[in-house]
């Protein structure tokens, strides 16, 4: 069990540091992507596709043992704020930047990354055993 909590919180903080890198770095240092990505903007996909793990990796750090429906539920709603949280902050922070700009819609596509790893969390919580 230990074991799985370590490995748990080694790749969430890896997590945490590859999204603050892909948010934070100047433009000319990231991977160059194509225009679109199935037709959405390549920026705003990389958008969703950076907080749609979020929840499910907040989860396994903080995963209760054996809890009641409603103490999972209100850690992953807690989960769900943070990464609310954290997504408006990498957009103020971004703002302060001189290399970077703030741009609702990113805030948006982050929204929709998070809300999808939210789903994915409440499936992994329905059919863990």
């Amino acid at each position: 069990m230990l074991r799985k909590r370590i490995i748990s919180i080694s790749i969430f903080c890896l997590y945490i540091a590859a999204v603050a890198y892909l948010c934070f770095a100047k433009a000319e240092d990231l991977p160059k992507l194509s225009t679109t990505i199935f037709g959405i903007p390549a920026d705003k996909a990389a958008h969703i596709i950076m907080f749609l793990p979020f929840p499910l990796l907040a989860y396994l750090v903080v995963e209760p043992a054996r809890t009641k429906w409603y103490w999972k539920g209100l850690i992953t709603f807690g989960i769900a704020v943070t990464g609310v949280g954290l997504a408006f902050l990498t957009e103020e922070i971004q703002a302060e930047l001189t290399y970077r700009t703030k741009d609702i819609k990113d805030f948006l596509c982050d929204m929709y990354g998070l809300s999808a790893g939210i789903f994915i969390t409440i499936i992994y919580m329905l059919f863990r055993r």
